[in-house]
């Protein structure tokens, strides 16, 4: 059976190079595809960022090399985007997998996740995120943050993910996520495995928030078990 194709996608304001440690355990599973999305990476910032538009690229990327269908795992906004393809993109999903996930968009998530992207809460002296996204983004990596916050409340308005979109997902989905996470409680991701037909959870312990807090060995092998058995029906 010919290795399956997955694609890592990585959370608002991160990139490629951020999700190496959950790259490395998922490739004994999978040929692991690790693309920067719009935006991100040092690649130019849109004028305006969308889940749309992003899927859109994921896609031109399988056309670019000659990918049919692939999984999908996605981390925190990354997991949204992977789900989203499942979708909109049935034919191009073998499954789509959610790693520490937020789906509910209110007034409150918003302003909580814009003041975290705020440059300059993130340019205070002592805060290390500063260089990271330097290192990550180059030099415009305030736009960057702007062009994320302005997403959220996008999503806010218009979700393309809705109850009734959950529900109407018709490939195999996995949804990861710890049991106290401060940015996704468990909860909701139990409430998105109600939605999505024949879903499965798994939960870890500790934080999902960043991905440094994530158990990636043991994540990775759950995740590529759960690959395996997808690629084979």
């Amino acid at each position: 059976m010919n290795e399956p194709e997955l694609i890592l996608l990585h959370g608002a304001n991160g990139c490629a190079a951020e999700l190496e440690p959950l790259a490395e355990p998922l490739r004994r599973y999978a040929r692991v595809h690790v693309p920067d999305l719009p935006g991100h990476g040092g690649r130019p910032v849109p004028p305006r960022l969308t889940i749309d538009a992003m899927a859109a690229d994921v896609i031109e990327r399988l056309d670019h090399e000659g990918i049919g269908r692939a999984v999908f795992v996605g981390y925190s906004l990354g997991g949204y985007l992977a789900l989203h393809l499942a979708r909109r993109f049935a034919t191009r999903t073998l499954g789509a997998c959610a790693v520490g996930t937020k789906f509910v968009f209110d007034t409150e998530t918003v302003n909580r996740w814009t003041y975290l992207a705020n440059p300059a809460r993130l340019a205070r002296p002592g805060n290390p995120r500063a260089d990271e996204m330097l290192r990550a983004h180059g030099s415009g990596w305030q736009a960057v943050t702007q062009a994320n916050a302005a997403l959220f409340e996008e999503i806010g308005r218009n979700p393309t993910l809705r109850d009734a979109d959950l529900a109407a997902i018709e490939r195999p989905v996995l949804l990861v996520n710890s049991n106290r996470d401060q940015l996704v409680p468990w909860a909701e991701t139990l409430r998105v495995g109600g939605l999505v037909p024949g879903a499965r959870l798994a939960m870890f312990y500790g934080l999902a928030h960043p991905l440094g807090n994530v158990q990636v060995h043991s994540v990775g092998r759950v995740i590529g078990e759960w690959i395996a058995e997808v690629a084979r029906t």
